[in-house]
């Protein structure tokens, strides 16, 4: 069990108080308005008489659905500058608060602790509060949770992608994503003082900056905010994370649910911590569990079919309006994580589901892997993925591409270059690589896409591919 630390200091210690005043604020907030379930809150993590507030505006929105599991990212304050990787509790069956107990998914963090980037070392999560205080709102809201804690420690960029790929498949629509953080520590205490005059508006200024990479699901918009200003939020590494996480269930829509700094509460400018919290909700062109499994099975039935010499068939009056509209898609087939095959089309020419039947055999007979073709005999070692394609878009500004949202098409001359938004964010490419790579891909140079006459354009993509066994 573990014990509730920092009640009685960092927040209410006695259960009815604690309880009333988290109704209290939840039932005072006015939250913004949100289309859809929301997949995830960023929330901060200071005492309660400072952050409580801005936390219970992005909870109010959260309050009226039901989840089964929450994972959250906090990180630990006292070992954050030697702690690598992701700490998960080992043997840990509960965290205790004054509301009562909340138990750990133990198969989750078992699952987790298989991967080169998950550990666990109780000393990571000793009197750390960045899940904890996360927990009375949750309790409040949602009594029936599980918990999957984790604390995030440095990673590199491509360390991130992994760690979103390994805790992808436990994220569904009835697990809720929250990142734990604090934004800008200003003041001589934190060792930060960017600006002498005019405080108040300027931390407002520097908090809209550090927003606007987040509302649009921008890692490396947030990642190029932190470089540049040097932004002292202390929760950096779940918000990557959690921006990653959403890039790879293809993006989300996020509106800011408040912002408050302790200088206005204390009236001293001196030193001031800011409070945002955000609210995350599926972007209304995204495709439900129900056709991500649909279509990843009309791409196993097509591949079989077409691998055992027989024409795919899919019944198309048990399919959604969604997969019986036009869409563009890529099939990659996978065996042992080595690439076997990947066709798609940039451009919707039919049905979906019959450019999923289409790509998926023509993945089979990838021209890359002609002396090695697929066979029936590997269809059960096949791991299969699809990419769904939004439109194209022409760029003017290469600033506006996010990497982890947008694939790319260059094209200059008779030369073009594809690739998939994943291809970046796995390798842990930044904005200027993603185009450098690109370009490569079409045979050109690598910094082609500055040239006047190079065409950029962006698109989105979905990807979802087969769980795991």
């Amino acid at each position: 069990m573990r014990s509730a630390y920092n009640a009685d200091s960092w927040y209410p210690g006695d259960v009815a108080t604690l309880g009333k005043e988290v109704d209290r604020l939840l039932a005072k907030a006015a939250p913004p308005k949100v289309t859809g379930k929301p997949l995830a809150v960023i929330s901060p993590h200071a005492g309660y008489r400072y952050s409580a507030a801005v936390a219970a505006t992005a909870y109010a929105c959260v309050r009226t659905h039901e989840y089964k599991r929450v994972i959250i990212l906090g990180f630990s304050h006292r070992n954050a500058s030697r702690h690598r990787g992701i700490d998960v509790p080992r043997e840990l069956v509960a965290y205790r608060t004054p509301l009562g107990d909340v138990p750990i998914d133990r198969a989750a963090c078992d699952c987790l602790l298989k991967h080169r980037l998950f550990s666990s070392n109780p000393a990571i999560d000793g009197g750390e509060h960045s899940i904890e205080l996360q927990l009375p709102f949750l309790q409040r809201i949602n009594k029936d949770l599980t918990l999957v804690p984790l604390l995030v420690g440095r990673m590199s960029d491509k360390e991130m992608a992994e760690a979103a790929a390994a805790i992808l498949p436990l994220v569904d629509e009835q697990t809720l994503l929250v990142a734990s953080s604090d934004f800008t520590h200003f003041g001589s205490n934190f060792g930060y003082r960017p600006f002498n005059t005019d405080v108040p508006n300027k931390l407002r200024g520097l908090a809209e900056k550090a927003a606007g990479p987040l509302v649009n699901c921008d890692y490396d918009g947030f990642v190029h905010h932190l470089d540049e200003t040097r932004d002292t939020v202390c929760g950096r590494g779940p918000i990557k994370l959690l921006l990653r996480l959403l890039s790879m269930r293809g993006g989300a829509h996020a509106v800011r649910a408040a912002y408050d700094t302790s200088g206005r509460m204390s009236g001293d400018w001196t030193n001031s911590v800011t409070y945002q919290s955000f609210v995350f909700t599926p972007r209304n062109d995204t495709l439900n569990e129900q056709g991500r499994a649909m279509l990843l099975r009309i791409a196993r039935d097509a591949a079989k079919a077409h691998l055992n010499g027989q024409s795919p068939t899919v019944d198309v009056e048990k399919l959604s309006p969604t997969l019986r509209s036009k869409g563009a898609c890529f099939v990659t087939l996978e065996n042992g994580g080595r690439l076997r095959g990947c066709i798609g089309n940039m451009v919707a020419v039919g049905p979906l589901h019959e450019a999923v039947v289409r790509n998926a055999v023509l993945a089979c007979q990838d021209g890359r892997f002609v002396e090695n073709p697929v066979t029936a005999g590997e269809l059960e070692s096949l791991h299969i993925e699809v990419s769904y394609l939004t439109p194209m878009k022409r760029v003017k500004d290469p600033g506006e591409i996010v990497v982890g949202r947008h694939g790319l098409l260059i094209a200059l001359g008779d030369r073009r270059g594809v690739l998939l938004p994943q291809v970046a964010y796995e390798r842990g490419w930044s904005r200027d690589e993603f185009l450098a790579q690109t370009c490569l891909k079409a045979g050109l140079p690598k910094n082609a896409w500055k040239k006047s006459a190079a065409e950029i354009y962006s698109f989105e993509a979905e990807v979802f591919g087969e769980p795991d066994e």
